[in-house]
């Protein structure tokens, strides 16, 4: 009889081959690109990518995120014995590697040395609040709701930012609240608490 472990496996490899073709990956070099060129613009004359060009070319990639959950393929899978939270997470194995090598080439672009601890901080409490969005549009209206997930991504990481700082700033070293580690820490938990909620599985919970 096989383990738990072996038999996730083995669904993960099942899963791996669909979730990668379902994957908006039509899209994925434009906005790559897009994210590309606006960090290479904010170079130009002297400009500090990292106060802006770099925050944008992250909400970017991150709206990209919003759509990694928007599969056609979902209600055919839905009742099947794999759990929801397993199923979303191989897309994410899958898609988010990606989206982070584009993002890490975004960080050494003209002055750029890598990216600092404000930077990687801000990136991952995105990524999360992406999916975390992803997760609960898709749950109240289905199919076709990136755009809303993408929507919230942009007011919580560009217009709240410029709204609410004094001075207005995206930079992720300038959060509009507190100091950047405990900034970019709270976003990443409540992140994390609502993309947590958002995959409970309610056929499972019926099936207890």
């Amino acid at each position: 009889m096989r383990t738990a472990v072996e038999l996730r496996g083995a669904q993960g490899r099942l899963l791996l081959p669909p979730s990668a073709r379902t994957i908006r990956w039509g899209s994925f070099p434009v906005i790559a690109g897009l994210a590309l060129l606006v960090a290479w613009s904010g170079q130009r004359k002297g400009g500090n990518p990292a106060a802006i060009a770099l925050p944008v070319a992250t909400a970017l990639l991150c709206v990209w995120v919003c759509f990694l959950f928007d599969d056609p393929a979902a209600e055919t899978t839905a009742g099947g014995p794999t759990p929801l939270l397993f199923r979303r997470a191989v897309r994410i194995v899958v898609a988010v590697p990606a989206v982070t090598a584009v993002w890490f080439m975004c960080t050494w672009i003209g002055p750029l040395t890598g990216p600092s601890a404000a930077m990687t901080g801000s990136f991952v409490a995105e990524m999360i609040l992406a999916l975390a969005a992803a997760a609960v549009v898709v749950r109240l209206v289905g199919t076709g709701a990136g755009l809303i997930a993408a929507g919230v991504v942009v007011l919580v990481t560009l217009i709240l930012p410029v709204t609410f700082g004094r001075p207005p700033s995206v930079d992720p070293a300038r959060p509009p609240w507190g100091e950047p580690a405990s900034y970019w820490t709270a976003v990443a938990v409540l992140a994390v608490l609502v993309l947590a909620l958002a995959h409970l599985d309610p056929a499972r919970a019926r099936d207890r």
